[in-house]
């Protein structure tokens, strides 16, 4: 593809699925945070009224988990007395699959994984266009919400983006769409005139690409409040809201809930880490790297890169000094990226905050995989 017009999307705190990431990513925390590396895996599950989390864990849990659950619910401004989705907890706690101690630089793939990372020279974060401006609106809706200058906004809403390609550059903003829970009648007009005054515009200035006379603007009420009492939410369902949106090839594992011996999270990280120096050390304008790991082995199988034709020396002469100066490894990605220690080093919290508004591109929380200078600088 040369010239298309890219969709994406991004939910705020308060959606049901990004909750039960939220959640899954907390567990994680609490765990690391308590220094416990006996493996940990939580997924969630929520529907009216109930949460189901369920953990494997090598540890008793650090902290009291259903408490974690209603903690992180009521902080994305859902009421406590259980009229919007509810705090009561179903907890089911199993040791994990193959308990262990899992931080060692010979540990082995135990799961299928292909793995994908991406950067271009689009935007200041390296990011695609189209879901940096959806992870923007989002995030000013929660703000503007949570501030007391949309009161009638839920928790729960949602922003897509249309941004159009010419020669695979972003070229113009085509149409924003909107769906906005609320908690009080409004009118459309209202809606579309406060949503715009207090996120939309606030979200684009300094973006990339900016409104003009041509972007259209759809903002549509959702029935009611919306959250769990209008829909259900699970761990993992939103991977291309985590990642880039869909603008690239994904692998389908979640990446939330799951501690960093596990390959299809942290193999996530690793590639960007390694695309985004591809093109920091202007190697590339754009970059899209795959790692693919074989159950039972240390190394990835494939190291491959596609530029999209804006390699200098050419793909695969990219991909081998990839593999020659970084370590791919499925232990040595977590030692090197510190990912085991993360939580405990920042306050007992890390992990959950990238279960909203995406993974990649969190400039301002200063992921490991985002520091690209090294390995930029041994790249070129």
């Amino acid at each position: 593809m040369r010239n298309f017009v890219m969709t994406s999307d991004s939910v705020t705190e308060g959606h049901p699925d990004k909750l039960c990431d939220q959640i899954s990513d907390a567990v994680i925390d609490a765990y690391l945070a308590a220094g416990i590396r006996t493996g940990v895996i939580a997924e969630c599950a929520m529907a009216t009224g109930v949460t189901f989390l369920s953990v494997r864990a090598g540890a008793d849990a650090p902290v009291d988990l259903p408490a974690l659950t209603r903690r992180v619910l009521t902080e994305a401004g859902y009421p406590a007395d259980g009229t919007e989705g509810g705090p009561t907890v179903m907890l089911d706690l199993a040791p994990p699959p193959e308990p262990g101690e899992p931080t060692e630089n010979r540990l082995r793939a135990r799961h299928m994984a292909s793995a994908f990372g991406y950067a271009c020279d689009g935007s200041p974060n390296a990011m695609p266009v189209p879901i940096e401006l959806a992870h923007r609106i989002v995030a000013r809706l929660d703000a503007a919400r949570r501030e007391g200058r949309l009161p009638w906004l839920s928790p729960d809403a949602q922003a897509q983006v249309a941004v159009r390609f010419e020669d695979r550059r972003p070229v113009a903003l085509d149409a924003i769409a909107l769906v906005l829970g609320h908690h009080a009648p409004i009118s459309g007009q209202a809606m579309t005139e406060e949503a715009l005054a207090e996120a939309v515009r606030p979200a684009l200035a300094g973006a990339p690409l900016g409104m003009s006379e041509a972007t259209r603007v759809v903002i549509l009420p959702a029935q009611g409040p919306a959250g769990p009492l209008a829909h259900s939410g699970l761990t993992g369902r939103k991977a291309a809201d985590d990642a880039y949106g869909s603008f690239i090839r994904r692998g389908g594992p979640a990446l939330s809930g799951k501690d960093p011996s596990r390959i299809d999270r942290i193999a996530v990280y690793a590639a960007r880490q390694a695309a985004r120096a591809v093109v920091a050390a202007g190697l590339a304008r754009e970059c899209e790297l795959q790692l693919s790991y074989v159950v039972g082995d240390e190394a990835p199988v494939t190291v491959e890169v596609d530029t999209y034709g804006s390699g200098r020396p050419g793909d695969a002469a990219i991909s081998r000094r990839l593999r020659e100066v970084t370590d791919f490894r499925v232990g040595a990605i977590a030692e090197r990226l510190g990912l085991w220690d993360l939580p405990q080093a920042r306050g007992g919290r890390f992990y959950r905050d990238l279960a909203r508004y995406g993974h990649i591109g969190r400039d301002e929380l200063t992921p490991p995989w985002e520091d690209v200078a090294d390995l930029a600088a041994a790249l070129a």
